[in-house]
């Protein structure tokens, strides 16, 4: 005899995905900064020029900063909603 299994009781999630893959201007301000920097700090290094490493880790924390006011003003991608903490959820599945 065949096993019927017992019903699962998911929900949706409350909105879909962002569909933007995390293309956004704040994104794309924050890779290319910081693979600037990262690049300019590389040779820096290679020089051996002290003032041209600060100016690699400069430029990278900048496009962190800038990255940040763009997104602050709705230019990236939202942050999360808080999730919702539920004693009887089923943290094994999906």
């Amino acid at each position: 005899m065949a096993q019927t299994p017992e019903p699962h009781t998911y929900t949706l999630p409350p909105a879909a995905p962002f569909t933007n893959h995390g293309r956004t201007p704040a994104a794309w301000v924050l890779m290319l900064g910081a693979s600037l920097g990262v690049l300019v700090f590389g040779v820096g290094l290679i020089l051996n020029l002290m003032w041209v490493i600060i100016v690699g880790i400069v430029v990278a924390l900048g496009s962190l900063v800038i990255s940040q006011i763009l997104r602050s003003m709705g230019m990236g991608q939202p942050a999360p909603a808080a999730a919702v903490h539920d004693e009887n959820k089923d943290w094994y599945s999906a």
